[in-house]
């Protein structure tokens, strides 16, 4: 089959997807010709008309601009389209709306439902949003995340059991980095041998920098607090941590927790919506106090989460066999 991707966030959450059709023998682009180079081909995260034309399915990973670029070619709403365009010629549309899109709206234009073939969903609460504003019928099902074994190994490096970690990836305000700060400074100040190891990145031109600054100088916590870069392994950042808090207030998933439970690291979770249908309630924590003790019971009982968990519940072959089977291929 002949598969087209579309992602706008560069594959972040697709790679282990596109890997497992390519090795099942599917054709898979993402470019298309640019005339000014004599139809050679060049990286495009943006959908394409070129495509869409070659393509059996085409794959929209969330409900963005690039599905409504490829309802308007359908629709006569585009200014250019190939010599041999085909109005005929349409793709199985698949879309996978991932979270934010979901609670923007994005998702509620009936014309657009009716007219994609496939919705994967990523979780309940996120399903429950989208029938909530839209009649989806059948076309949509829900396909909960799955975690690559492979590249996320049980943790071999022995550490002193006060290694406390979060890792954020873009530190805007739902990742509530500023709450996991808090909840740091009380432990650390009930023991101070608690280290804190955060991955993450604040939004550029924002106030955040400077508060993170502030707050770690002002707390007392600046030596004890470490801010670590995007990193080429987190399976290796991992090693280094004990226990992972997430307290992060809106998630559709969460690979953030599901790569450490893969690694056998306790984890700490925040009860945000929808965290209930994802993760075991004795995971989550309501208040920081309620976080400050399961981080202390972990730590003091040497407790650890088996990664079994993540087989059962979040493999990444249970994900791509579901995947296949529901379009089709």
């Amino acid at each position: 089959m002949k598969i087209a991707v579309c992602d706008n966030n560069s594959r972040k959450f697709i790679n282990d997807l596109i890997h497992h059709w390519e090795n099942s023998g599917h054709e898979i682009k993402e470019q298309h010709p640019d005339h000014s180079k004599h139809h050679e081909l060049r990286y495009e995260q943006g959908a394409s008309e070129y495509l869409a034309q070659w393509a059996d399915l085409y794959y929209c990973e969330d409900w963005d601009n690039n599905l409504a670029y490829l309802y308007k070619l359908y629709h006569g709403e585009h200014t250019e389209y190939p010599p041999d365009w085909d109005n005929n010629k349409k793709p199985m549309i698949v879309v996978r709306p991932l979270d934010w899109t979901v609670w923007l709206g994005f998702c509620r234009d009936q014309k657009i439902i009716d007219w994609v073939d496939k919705v994967i969903c990523i979780a309940p609460h996120i399903e429950k949003e989208l029938r909530a504003h839209g009649d989806f019928g059948d076309k949509l099902k829900v396909i909960r995340p799955g975690v690559n074994l492979e590249k996320f190994t049980l943790k071999t490096k022995q550490t002193d059991g006060f290694q406390l970690g979060m890792n954020l990836g873009d530190m805007w305000k739902y990742k509530n980095h500023m709450g996991g700060l808090d909840i740091f400074t009380t432990l650390y100040r009930q023991d101070s041998r608690w280290r804190l190891h955060v991955r993450g990145q604040h939004e550029n031109g924002t106030y955040d920098p400077v508060n993170w600054d502030y707050y770690l100088e002002s707390r007392g916590i600046k030596d004890v607090v470490t801010l670590y870069p995007h990193q080429e392994s987190i399976n290796d950042w991992l090693e280094n941590i004990d226990i992972l808090l997430h307290p992060g207030q809106k998630e559709g998933f969460c690979y953030a927790v599901g790569e450490a439970m893969a690694k056998g690291i306790a984890v700490v979770i925040n009860d945000f919506y929808g965290s209930r249908d994802i993760w075991p309630y004795h995971m989550t924590y309501q208040t920081h106090n309620e976080a400050i003790e399961r981080i202390k019971n972990f730590q003091s009982d040497n407790w650890t989460i088996n990664r079994q968990y993540i087989q059962d519940n979040y493999s990444l072959e249970r994900q791509l066999a579901e995947t296949d089977q529901f379009l089709g291929i």
